[in-house]
């Protein structure tokens, strides 16, 4: 299918949309979270100053504007009415389940099995979408067909992996939402050089893309406002729809994999481990145990300071967005 040059306006101004809705949302919630004292202590800086914590709201706000503005704009010129409209509502409903999820953890601190269980839920749009494709590609395997595995097992696990695991590698000024722009830049990358489902979530994680562009002005170091739990579940969540509305699962398990290693290294200390680290007189991080976090595995290669383990961090998430884009844009058997 081609796409004339008009075609790509709802797209610039979904994006467009996105991102200055974002950043106009973000400054009112350090405002009033100020004013309402939602806030929290910076761990990794010397004077522990108070941030606010609630700037995912700012992150739902403008991916839902940008989504939206999407569903509506010149819809003439997109492909498929009824595509674009159960690609985009899938993803949004699903993500905004997971995101309230992630606001009443904020306000309440609900137990570890409510957060794992309820993503369960936050699936069935997703699979609902799904019918019909129960299909997977795997390199040196193939084609895959899972059947009705797909709906109760596939889906739900990948959707709960997805939005939790998101919210253990956090802790650092702007690591969650760097590493997320990564995750959705590849994304975006390989769905617009596709068609039908995968070019419309293409454009869902280009429009993340440049939500967390926008966020990222506030919660890069010196941080003026935490992403919360309602924003690392919610950008985990909208990359995890957004490939499995996209067909993209090979992506989503090769952007995934650091989280792989950081679940491991939770799970040692039963998921009470924290990521933050120690800040010594020179400014520099370090941690003097045993590494719980895959940021204290970077603090003990050497002497950085925050923003320089955050920036190691998204380096390797890099690499693997290359290998994500590289080994889902390529069929391979064996």
């Amino acid at each position: 299918m081609e796409y004339t040059e008009r075609s790509f306006f709802p797209i610039i101004l979904s994006i467009v949309v996105a991102f200055l809705i974002t950043i106009i949302s973000t400054k009112w919630v350090i405002e009033e979270s100020k004013k309402k004292g939602f806030v929290g202590k910076d761990i990794n800086k010397p004077n522990k100053n108070e941030v606010p914590v609630l700037g995912g709201i700012g992150i739902v706000a403008g991916f839902v504007a940008g989504s939206f503005t999407y569903l509506v704009s010149d819809i003439d010129f997109l492909s498929s009415v009824a595509e674009v409209d159960r690609t985009v509502v899938s993803v949004l409903i699903s993500s905004l389940v997971i995101g309230f999820l992630g606001l009443v953890d904020d306000i309440f601190n609900l137990r570890q099995s409510v957060r794992a269980f309820l993503p369960v839920f936050a699936s069935i749009p997703l699979a609902i979408y799904s019918i019909g494709h129960t299909k997977i590609s795997i390199p040196f395997l193939g084609i895959v067909d899972f059947g009705v595995l797909f709906y109760v097992l596939i889906l739900p696990a990948t959707l709960t992996i997805t939005s939790n695991a998101f919210n253990m590698l956090e802790g650092l000024n702007g690591l969650g939402a760097g590493m997320g722009l990564i995750m959705a830049s590849a994304l975006a990358y390989i769905g617009l050089r596709s068609n039908g489902p995968s070019f419309h979530s293409g454009v869902l994680a280009l429009i993340m893309v440049f939500v967390l562009l926008g966020f990222l002005i506030f919660n890069m170091y010196p941080a003026k406002v935490f992403p919360g739990n309602i924003g690392t579940y919610f950008i985990g969540s909208v990359i995890g729809s957004i490939g499995i509305a996209g067909f993209m699962y090979t992506a989503l398990f090769f952007l995934y994999i650091p989280y792989v290693f950081e679940f491991i290294l939770k799970a040692r200390t039963k998921f009470k481990g924290v990521s933050f680290g120690k800040i010594s007189h020179e400014g520099y991080l370090y941690w003097d145990g045993t590494p719980n976090s895959l940021t204290h595995v970077v603090m003990k290669m050497g002497k950085f300071k925050e923003y320089q383990v955050v920036v190691i961090l998204w380096i390797i998430e890099l690499v693997f967005a290359i290998l994500a884009i590289v080994f889902q844009t390529t069929v391979i058997r064996i």
